[in-house]
């Protein structure tokens, strides 16, 4: 794997959380979690918040240690492969769990759905392409 593609990787997960901040308002969690109870809304909210800072840190190792992680060798093919099978799985929930019928219709617009699905796949590409390549090597 190139450098320049992990860099750009790193700014895709930087990307993702910044759409990550509009889910709430796209599926009404402020109406939603009304409904639970208090301790339910904070370990709801506790989940999200986890979410977002693995993929901060994710972003943030991969723009600090791009050449590293491109090599694929070592902790930091380790962490490339965890990256990648974490993408991926998100892809198969995105396709698999969340195509409901009643997902928001701003989530279910075609190009928005499989333009998130692209850009997760290429990510889950490039790390797990990482790590064969250190395995390879």
């Amino acid at each position: 794997m190139e450098r320049w593609a992990v860099i750009l990787a790193g700014l895709a997960h930087l990307g993702m959380v910044a759409v990550g901040f509009q889910v709430p308002r796209v599926f009404g969690w402020h109406e939603d979690l009304a409904k639970l109870a208090p301790r339910n809304r904070r370990l709801f909210w506790v989940y999200g918040a986890f979410i977002v800072l693995a993929n901060v840190g994710f972003g943030a190792v991969s723009l600090a240690c791009p050449a590293e992680i491109a090599a694929g060798k070592g902790a930091a093919g380790a962490f490339a492969l965890m990256v990648g099978l974490y993408w991926l799985a998100r892809l198969g929930v995105q396709y698999f769990a969340f195509d409901t019928p009643d997902w928001p219709a701003e989530g279910r617009m075609p190009w928005a759905k499989h333009g998130l699905g692209l850009v997760v796949l290429l990510m889950a590409l490039v790390y797990l392409g990482a790590f064969v390549r250190g395995v390879a090597a």
